[in-house]
């Protein structure tokens, strides 16, 4: 066995041995490989996707098929953004438009002429309908009653709506 002890280092352990040579001490020289024209011809290109770059290379916005990939993915990230902005506003645009025909339909909702349209329309049905059971009930109710009542109806409704768009002119709807 050895006379060194197990709890020494390497460094301990190899400072004790022989010393070295000056020749064992240095390191192993490099190979230097000198290229002439005659060692490169000889070598075959394995390589058949070596393509030669064009001269303006340096100049060319896009070097790579990588760089050329992360444009497009790039320009289409921004596309989809644009148009989810559009999207947004659009959406935004619907919004208000439909915002502004609630308050619009909420100010002839308040106006007095649609209030006296719809009383007048629910009391010229309610007599109608009476007058078609009265009718109905003593056997008189025809066709050309029917039909004469029809017109009657056609030309109130024609002379309502008239005197109504008369009114809406002369007091339009409150705005809020």
């Amino acid at each position: 066995m050895s006379s060194f002890d197990e709890s020494a280092s390497w460094a301990e352990v190899a400072a004790g041995g022989p010393p070295q040579s000056e020749e064992e001490a240095r390191a192993n020289p490099v190979a230097e490989v000198i290229p002439t024209e005659s060692s490169v011809e000889s070598l075959v290109d394995v390589d058949s996707s070596v393509s030669v770059v064009p001269s303006d290379f340096l100049e060319q916005e896009v070097k790579t098929e990588t760089q050329a990939t992360r444009i497009e993915f790039e320009n289409e990230a921004q596309a989809a953004k644009d148009a989810a902005v559009e999207e947004e506003a659009i959406a935004h645009e619907q919004e208000e438009k439909e915002k502004k025909k609630k308050q619009e339909a909420k100010s002839y909702a308040e106006n007095p002429i649609v209030a006296i349209n719809a009383v007048t329309v629910a009391g010229l049905s309610a007599l109608l309908m009476i007058g078609a059971y009265k009718k109905h009930q003593a056997g008189a109710l025809t066709c050309k009653l029917v039909g004469l009542w029809t017109v009657g109806l056609a030309a109130f409704g024609a002379a309502d709506f008239y005197v109504s768009s008369y009114l809406f002119k002369k007091y339009p709807p409150k705005s809020k």
